[in-house]
């Protein structure tokens, strides 16, 4: 029971007791003794106590319906007002309650956007490492292909060179030694007259060894004309087969000496 009720209850309850002295009042004055009264005023007195106890009985019930609606008109006050504050206190604790969700909610969507971008930082900062490593991987191996081609080719080179002294020196032997059986073919159609004599000759030679043109250059001039005789004397001067040594062999001076 609030307060309110408690305070209404006594009030009641005192109201009660007010209207129930009074009756008691009223009804030990009716049952009181009449005295007879010779005079004609009597009357009168007893009709006005009679109407002023039925007065205050209105008066102390209409007091009471007025104490009683005002008590429940504060009662419903006090009610409403309690409601009213019930009211803002829920939507005080509702607006508090969407308040800390939607701060929860942006706490929550803060951290997932941190998340999402550290892990993007981390997937590109993973890329960027992998793509550097390709990079130097294919780097290097460029690099080193590079050198392996490079001692390839210095290799080659040498072997090449090698080759080609090896080849050039073939040839200047075979020129070597094809002139040499130049030499001697012309001697054989020489005699030993001209002995401790000599003379230098250009011979020029087709493929095939045949002779097409001899000239003097200088030396002893019997010996030259000699010299030519014998030259054109055979069908053809031994030449070799190899072009390259060939090609050292058709345009050559030669000394004739005995």
């Amino acid at each position: 029971m609030t307060e309110a009720d408690k305070n209404a209850l006594l009030k009641s309850f005192g109201l009660h007791v007010v209207i129930a002295m009074l009756l008691l009042i009223s009804v030990t004055l009716s049952s009181s003794p009449i005295m007879p009264v010779v005079s004609n005023t009597a009357a009168p007195v007893v009709i006005k106590a009679t109407f002023i106890d039925a007065q205050a009985i209105a008066d102390a019930q209409r007091a009471q319906a007025q104490a009683e609606a005002q008590a429940r008109a504060e009662e419903q006050r006090k009610q409403k007002a309690a409601e009213d504050k019930r009211r803002r206190e829920a939507a005080a604790r509702k607006a508090r309650q969407e308040k800390a969700a939607k701060e929860a909610a942006e706490a929550k969507r803060q951290s997932e956007l941190r998340r999402l971008a550290e892990e993007k930082a981390r997937e590109r900062k993973e890329r960027e490492e992998a793509e550097k490593a390709e990079k130097a991987r294919k780097e290097k191996e460029a690099a080193e292909r590079a050198e392996m081609e490079r001692i390839m080719q210095e290799q080659l080179a040498k072997e090449q060179e090698a080759m080609q002294q090896q080849r050039r020196q073939h040839v200047l032997s075979e020129k070597e030694r094809y002139q040499a059986l130049i030499h001697q073919t012309i001697k054989r159609y020489l005699n030993a007259d001209f002995k401790g004599k000599s003379c230098r000759l250009n011979i020029r030679l087709a493929t095939t060894g045949l002779v097409t043109k001899v000239s003097v250059l200088d030396g002893d001039p019997a010996l030259c004309r000699a010299a030519q005789s014998a030259v054109l004397r055979p069908d053809r001067l031994p030449v070799s087969d190899d072009p390259a040594v060939y090609e050292e062999l058709k345009n050559i001076n030669l000394k004739v000496e005995l």
